[in-house]
């Protein structure tokens, strides 16, 4: 794949390895499923797990993030989000203009160049001027990955920006 190809989407989800967790469940839950009686239900957990392994997931487009799971499908375009959050959660968190939090399975700190990429330009990730681009040895890696990374949309163009600011934006 050529590095200046053009990326349109970007799919997040589970490794497929992960099918064999509700397969092992089923295998665990046998014994006493099958002994009778209400113990059948033992074989819902895997079922679950299974549901779960299969539609969780994080689609980015031009146009957004849209993710599936179990509590449905929720979307948030570009042109609302204000930016990514890591904090205290395995995967990425969007938060809106309006407060709004959704949370991103699957989308880790090294995903950042991917998502930015299919953002199409609307968001993008800076690394502080004074840090290298990229440790010479993986031991000398930070302890947390996004220190000093930021994500934000471009910024309006300067004639509207002291109508359109937010309390706390640097101006242009």
């Amino acid at each position: 794949m050529d590095g200046m190809a053009k990326v349109d989407r970007a799919v997040f989800r589970l490794p497929v390895v992960a099918l064999l967790i509700p397969v092992v469940l089923a295998v665990f839950a046998t014994p006493l499923a099958t002994v009778g009686g209400g113990w059948i239900w033992l074989y819902a957990l895997p079922v679950l797990v299974l549901v779960y392994v299969l539609i969780t997931r994080t689609v980015a487009d031009p146009t957004g993030v849209r993710t599936s799971g179990v509590t449905g499908l929720h979307r948030l375009g570009w042109i609302e989000m204000d930016g990514l959050e890591f904090s205290g959660s395995r995967w990425a968190v969007a938060v809106a203009h309006d407060g709004r939090r959704l949370r991103l399975p699957m989308v880790r700190p090294r995903d950042l160049p991917r998502l930015a990429a299919v953002s199409g330009g609307s968001l993008r990730f800076d690394l502080p001027a004074d840090s290298p681009a990229e440790p010479e040895h993986p031991s000398d890696r930070q302890a947390d990955p996004t220190d000093g990374v930021t994500l934000k949309p471009p910024q309006a163009p300067p004639s509207s920006a002291p109508e359109g600011s937010r309390p706390g934006q640097p101006a242009e």
